[in-house]
């Protein structure tokens, strides 16, 4: 089972960090694990790292395209998709500064589904794994 945090970057810090996802997963990696006393510090630096999502749309959005799928539920704003042709279980949470993706595939469905987003930037801490969902985003505007 591999668990993914997805995070919009504020487009300064996605154009700094493009050709070096590294430095940004480290910095990532530092605030999850920060120790609970630094919560406060770890927070104002996740401020200035990560924009906020537009989590009611993505919402709306994911459940207008998966209503009618046979191997879609959603409970909240929790989308899970359970297709045991793919051998797929796959859980997304939609939170206010990130997404949290569980999911028994690499590559999930949810993932295709995100890649109108920009500067999405997904981070598996246990696994040591990141990478941006899409690059695109420093040619725009």
């Amino acid at each position: 089972m591999r668990t993914f945090y997805i995070f919009k970057i504020k487009r300064e810090y996605a154009t700094l960090t493009e050709n070096s996802p590294y430095q940004l997963f480290r910095m990532l990696e530092f605030i999850y694990t920060l120790d609970p006393s630094e919560l406060n510090y770890g927070a104002n630096l996740f401020y200035k790292v990560v924009e906020k999502l537009n989590a009611k749309s993505l919402d709306i959005q994911l459940f207008k395209k998966y209503r009618e799928n046979y191997f879609y539920t959603k409970f909240k704003n929790v989308h899970k998709v359970s297709n045991y042709y793919k051998k797929e279980e796959s859980t997304l949470t939609v939170k206010k500064h990130y997404l949290l993706l569980r999911s028994t595939l690499i590559n999930p469905s949810f993932l295709e589904d995100l890649k109108d987003e920009e500067r999405l930037f997904l981070c598996d801490f246990e696994n040591k794994d990141y990478f941006w969902l899409d690059c695109r985003f420093v040619k725009q505007k």
